[in-house]
């Protein structure tokens, strides 16, 4: 007698696991509305309560689309011809289904489910893998619904806007862009300044929808948390202008700066990681988390110590993604990285810390994303590198404690200052005596 084939058994399981995963998902969607659809009165039993719509496509026929996909491929031997007249089977019966239960307020997402089914069961006979993970987004695609639902209403045309230009900056302009180097150091490429573009707009663009998701009003925790990825300069200049006018939110005002300026330290770390790679996120991972723990801390000392009350005015964040504003971004950080390699070349590891200084009193992505770009392209050192992130960081630091100390006056920047200065004081102390 012939050996029993596990592999193939195993494919054959996979195919009615795969289709059982979205048809209980699509079984469940149909509880639930023909549960909605229905009320049920309390003098119904419990079982009638969770009756199945009639004729709905379920568990049952979605294992068996991805097990007639998979069994096509492998009666086919190969060829086209059963797995094409499998599909156009398939496609005649859910067709028919759907024109027979078809309403005025019935969408096809159900249909056109059961029509991937035995694509994905064909696809496991040539990727496993892929087939899995293509039928993992299929059910959360099927179980985002509500979720879809819920923030719809909350959308803009702006904030639409800002994801398709998003979408168009990932997918067309980006490798578009030349990788050639334009200038004599070998720094500046078209397609990493438009990748160093694009990542800061992608963590900007979060920050954004995590605020907008988040609701309009919220205490000092989320203001600093869900501002502090968009901007912590922002937020800031914000609660120094509530602090003055109103001094009971001094305490909440701090905290909300001080947590802020605490994960800015945790985005810097995370991009120069992603460009620089472990040589650079290794050794910049200590400092920038001590930092970030004294500023937890302080924070944490503050709420504490005071009698903390909800902040009653919202940062006011625009949607920070405009290709207009990337534009410029880019020739900024452009300019910046030109500026650090020359300072470099001609200053040697002085003239980068003290562009590097200068720059992070505007901003620091811009001078993070070029040091960290010169530790794989020149060969940086990582420690004058990480030495150079922490400048910026700091001169950025100070500037805020100058912001704050004027918008909100004495009683607010006076000891938000010395926390800072606290925290970066630490930062510098860990960077420079780790090996």
């Amino acid at each position: 007698m012939p050996s029993l084939d596990l592999s193939t058994l195993k494919e054959a399981a996979m195919a009615v696991a795969v289709g059982l995963m979205m048809g209980l998902e699509r079984e469940r969607s149909g509880f639930e509305q023909s549960r909605e659809e229905s009320e049920p009165t309390p003098s119904r039993r419990a079982s009638d309560r969770l009756e199945a719509p009639h004729g709905a496509l379920g568990a049952r026929t979605f294992a068996l689309l991805t097990l007639l996909g998979w069994v096509s491929v492998k009666v086919g031997g190969g060829g086209l011809a059963m797995p094409i007249a499998v599909m156009a089977l398939a496609a005649l019966m859910i067709g028919l289904f759907y024109y027979e239960t078809s309403s005025s307020d019935r969408g096809l997402t159900t249909e056109i489910a059961a029509l991937s089914a035995p694509l994905l069961g064909m696809l496991l006979t040539r990727d496993a893998l892929l087939a899995v993970a293509v039928s993992v987004i299929v059910t959360l695609l099927l179980l985002s619904k509500p979720w879809i639902r819920a923030w719809v209403p909350k959308l803009q045309r702006e904030d639409l806007t800002a994801s398709i230009q998003l979408l168009i900056v990932f997918a067309i302009l980006l490798p578009l862009l030349p990788e050639r180097t334009l200038d004599p150091w070998g720094v500046l490429s078209p397609r990493r300044v438009g990748w160093m573009v694009a990542l800061v707009a992608a963590v900007d663009f979060l920050g954004y929808a995590l605020n907008r998701l988040l609701g309009a009003r919220r205490g000092a925790l989320m203001t600093g948390l869900v501002g502090g990825l968009v901007s912590s300069t922002a937020v800031t200049v914000a609660m120094s202008r509530q602090a003055r006018e109103d001094p009971s939110l001094r305490d909440p005002g701090q905290v909300a700066v001080l947590l802020a300026c605490a994960l800015m330290g945790i985005r810097v770390t995370l991009l120069a990681g992603v460009v620089g790679g472990p040589t650079l996120a290794v050794p910049l991972l200590l400092p920038l988390a001590a930092m970030v723990l004294v500023l937890l801390g302080a924070s944490v000392w503050i709420h504490r110590a005071g009698a903390m009350q909800a902040a009653g005015e919202e940062v006011a964040i625009q949607n920070p993604f405009h290709l207009k504003r990337a534009t410029a971004w880019g020739l900024g950080l452009a300019a910046v990285l030109l500026a650090s390699a020359a300072a470099r070349a001609w200053l040697g590891d002085r003239g980068l810390l003290l562009a590097a200084g200068l720059s992070g009193l505007a901003d620091v992505d811009a001078i993070t994303l070029a040091v960290s770009s010169q530790v794989k392209a020149l060969g940086l050192s990582a420690h004058t590198a990480v030495l150079a992130i922490i400048l910026a960081i700091g001169s950025n630091t100070l500037a805020k404690a100058g912001f704050a100390w004027i918008s909100g006056g004495r009683a607010f920047g006076q000891r938000l200052a010395a926390l800072l200065g606290v925290a970066l004081a630490v930062a510098l102390i860990v960077a420079w005596i780790q090996p």
